[in-house]
């Protein structure tokens, strides 16, 4: 049963809360570690090493946060109404992988929304997505080319790739078998898709949206029954796929 993705404010919420936290121990760090510290051990030594303490505590919890969640700040200081596309639902028809020729064969569609989710309360909407491009990679392989739709005509837009991707032999080849049997194993092929979408303003935005499919399996005499995604939201990714 498909289930409603969770809404773009709901996310910088939890990213708010976030924030708050970490501002939060930055701040109470230094007295915690002085206290405890001073009563532990209260010797001028003790209280050297407290004085030490509490001056590099709030430079830890800065640097733990950054290499946490390096997304975090950006978006809430510089894109604070940003929004996030999400999958509502996609179909995988095909996936192997042909070991003796060392070629992926897949087939797989999905139909991706940007239309950012309604607006805050008190806050005007969210800046829509204009256009985007979209690629699906297995196992570190892109699945032939990507998707590209300069200007949106609107919120829901349906998308399919189909063929076959030669990968090198090698480690890469032992990458995808490896892969695709652990999937199959555990009953779950696991495909991400890429989207780099443009906003207005000529702000561009990376995302990852992993979709999570059962194994296709054929039905005696109704041919191949594909493996259903039932949607779920993007995440904020790393620029560098495209």
């Amino acid at each position: 049963m498909s289930t409603e993705p969770p809404s773009p404010e709901s996310q910088r919420r939890r990213q708010c809360a976030a924030a708050t936290a970490a501002a939060a121990a930055a701040c109470f760090a230094p007295v915690v570690v002085l206290l405890a510290v001073l009563v532990l051990a209260p010797s001028r030594a003790a209280a050297t090493a407290a004085a030490a303490a509490a001056c590099f505590a709030p430079v830890v919890v800065l640097l733990a946060v950054l290499v946490l969640a390096p997304s975090l700040l950006p978006r809430l200081l510089l894109r604070p109404h940003h929004a996030v596309p999400y999958v509502a639902s996609a179909e995988l028809r095909v996936m192997s992988f042909d070991a003796s020729a060392s070629v992926l064969k897949y087939n797989l569609s999905a139909v991706l929304r940007f239309d950012g989710g309604p607006p805050a309360p008190g806050l005007r909407s969210s800046r829509r997505f204009t256009g985007f491009r979209a690629a699906p990679f297995y196992a570190g392989q892109e699945l032939g080319a990507a998707v590209a739709l300069p200007e949106l005509a609107g919120a829901t837009v349906p998308v399919a790739w189909a063929g076959v991707q030669r990968v090198a032999p090698g480690r890469g080849a032992r990458a995808v078998a490896s892969a695709l049997a652990r999937e199959r194993a555990r009953g779950f092929i696991s495909v991400k898709v890429a989207v780099r979408a443009a906003q207005g303003g000529g702000e561009e935005s990376d995302f990852a949206c992993v979709l999570s499919f059962p194994v296709p399996h054929k039905r005696e005499g109704s041919g191949a029954v594909p493996g259903v995604f039932d949607g779920g939201s993007c995440a904020d990714a790393v620029r560098g796929e495209f």
